[in-house]
């Protein structure tokens, strides 16, 4: 049955025990809010929970106090006085027994230090792991063992996979902020992680809207869940004033830097949209004397906490922010929030300005709107049911053609849908192609006009009689362009017209008439005693030896070739010589002088080749 906001109890008459309420005490926890007052009876009762909650409503407490209430210890909590070490030894390995999923790393970070507040009375230990630090501490933490355990999905899923997280334990499962782990896409690894849990466990599912269409995805995880719905997430809270500012594209930069100036720096945050135009801001802010720091997905843990640290501290004027840092981020002070672009979901408007105002304090939010994000913002007043007041921007320029904005506008009984939404992209996206098409046309123009130049020079040659010119080839390596007025014309060679293949014509152009037959077909051993004859003559080397020239004229006639068999197609003169100067010729054989006195070659193997 729902649970509906009511005079709020105290804390001792929520049922928590003496141990818890010395924590809360601690904390300087007064009187319980009513998120709290109708979340703690239920979950100690043990049942499954669904709530829905403004942000900064005290969410977080309202899950911690009960749970770590009646939450056991993987070991026995180490007496007063005596060292820790015995207690970690017993735990090793082991848990964690509560398991607590967030989206972001701050939301982790504010978590755990409430966590950490009420074990040092409950003595329970508590160990966060997020993305953006090391893995090697995290894995030696949850080796040493936890009762608790803090964790954004993506950082926790690595850590299963390697084995080094282990949820077979966990008997109380807390989803925080499931809306919005559903909007950046963790509904895998979130799936993943509960199957990795007990079956028989206490779900606790805490949101900013209950929206079947929000949230219907995993709803199915709680069982016959207690419903608590407390200040609807279209409220904005009442301390807050808001206003608008109509400007153009062009002056949206120049405007920021004056209001920040008009209105002073300190204690402001500025949410934009995206990653990169969250550091273009920030050094845009900085070259104007404005001390800033940027917040965003792509930042480190330690980046991260050390801009926060520095704003809360006064060192930073301004923080520069996407929406990770518009849910559940407790920064206290805040004077004025400036949306410097407008959201793409009204729920997320509500929980930017929500960072002012808080506790009771006074703010005032202001929203720059350009022709593009009239529809939108005008949404966000439906959603809310209230519009915002224009703000006095006398002495600030608003570049030309700001939208109008009615200041006696009423706001739409509801936001648009998904097809009107749809519908209105596709106009934008038109307008601005419209818009964009002038500056294509200019960028054109120089193209268009070289054509013309060159069209222009062509006529002129062909008037000349020069020709008209040719678009230049890519250039090859290794040649040179010439233009055709300068070239030379040098001879070509005249073309061999014989067939390839006529090897006979071939050989009677280079041989004579008489060299139709191949020169190896004749009788060579005729040849080989006339080359004998020659040689002894004219005293050659075997002269005189007829022993010597017998058995080299044996060995010639065994083997079947002569000296010439080599170099038939070389001058006769040559062939006399019986090859190169000193050794080898030009086909790998060796010259006279280098054969044996057998007439043999070197490595002719007898003359059997």
């Amino acid at each position: 049955m729902p649970t509906t906001e009511q005079n709020s109890p105290a804390f001792a008459d929520l049922g928590l025990s003496e141990t818890v309420l010395a924590a809360v005490t601690d904390m300087g926890y007064e009187m319980p809010t009513p998120v709290q007052a109708a979340s703690i009876p239920e979950v100690l009762a043990g049942r499954d929970l669904l709530a829905a909650a403004q942000t900064g409503t005290g969410k977080t407490a309202a899950f911690l106090l009960p749970t770590m209430d009646r939450l056991p210890h993987v070991a026995p909590p180490a007496k007063k006085g005596a060292r820790g070490r015995r207690r970690a030894n017993a735990a090793k390995g082991r848990g964690p027994l509560m398991l607590v999923i967030t989206p972001t790393r701050e939301l982790a970070q504010q978590i755990e230090e409430v966590c950490h507040a009420i074990a040092a009375r409950t003595r329970h230990v508590a160990v966060t792991v997020v993305g953006g630090v090391g893995y090697v501490p995290q894995k030696q933490a949850l080796a040493r063992g936890c009762d608790i355990l803090v964790a954004t999905p993506g950082r926790l899923v690595d850590l299963i996979e390697q084995g080094s997280a282990r949820l077979d334990e966990v008997s109380v499962l807390v989803l925080d902020e499931a809306d919005r782990m559903l909007d950046m896409g963790f509904l895998p690894q979130v799936r993943r992680i509960v199957d990795e849990c007990r079956t028989e466990r206490q779900t606790l599912l805490f949101s900013a809207t209950l929206d079947e269409s929000r949230v219907g995805s995993i709803t199915d995880l709680v069982r016959d869940p207690a419903r608590v719905e407390i200040a609807p997430v279209t409220s904005t809270a009442d301390t807050v004033e808001q206003y608008v500012l109509p400007v153009s594209n062009d002056a949206k930069n120049g405007a920021l830097t004056a209001v920040l100036k008009k209105e002073g720096p300190e204690r402001a945050i500025v949410f934009v949209r995206t990653k990169r135009r969250a550091d273009t801001c920030a050094r845009r802010l900085s070259r104007a004397g404005i001390t800033c720091a940027a917040i965003h997905g792509d930042r480190s843990q330690a980046q991260r906490e050390r801009a926060l640290r520095d704003f809360r501290e006064g060192k930073v004027q301004v923080l520069v922010a996407t929406d990770v840092l518009a849910r559940g981020i407790d920064i206290t002070d805040v004077r004025y929030v400036v949306n410097f672009d407008v959201p793409e979901e009204p729920t997320d408007y509500i929980h930017r300005i929500g960072r002012t105002g808080r506790a009771g304090e006074e703010g005032w939010s202001l929203t720059f709107v350009t022709r593009e994000d009239v529809a939108e913002f005008y949404d966000i007043e439906a959603l809310m049911g209230k519009t915002a007041e224009l703000y006095d921007a006398d002495d600030i320029s608003v570049g030309e053609n700001p939208p109008a904005v009615d200041p006696d506008r009423v706001p739409a009984k509801h936001p648009a849908g998904k097809k009107e939404k749809k519908r209105r992209r596709a106009r934008a996206k038109k307008a601005s192609e419209r818009r964009e098409r002038p500056a294509r046309e200019r960028r054109r123009a120089p193209r268009q006009r070289d054509i013309e130049r060159r069209a222009a020079r062509d006529v002129a040659r062909a008037e000349a009689g020069e020709g008209a010119s040719r678009p230049s080839s890519r250039k090859r390596p290794g040649r040179v362009r010439v233009h055709a007025d300068d070239a030379v014309a040098a001879p070509r060679p005249e073309r061999d017209e014989t067939p390839r293949g006529n090897r006979a014509a071939r050989r009677a152009e280079r041989f004579g008439e008489g060299a139709s037959e191949r020169p190896e077909r004749r009788d060579r051993s005729a040849d080989r005693d006339a080359d004998r004859s020659k040689r002894t003559s004219h005293g050659g080397r075997n002269g005189g030896r007829g022993s010597h020239a017998g058995a080299s004229h044996g060995s010639a006639s065994r083997s079947g070739r002569s000296n010439d068999w080599r170099n038939y197609d070389e001058e006769p003169s040559r062939r006399r010589q019986g090859g190169t100067r000193g050794g080898r010729d030009n086909r790998g054989g060796y010259g006279q002088q280098n054969r044996n006195r057998s007439g043999r070659r070197p490595g002719d193997r007898g003359g059997q080749r």
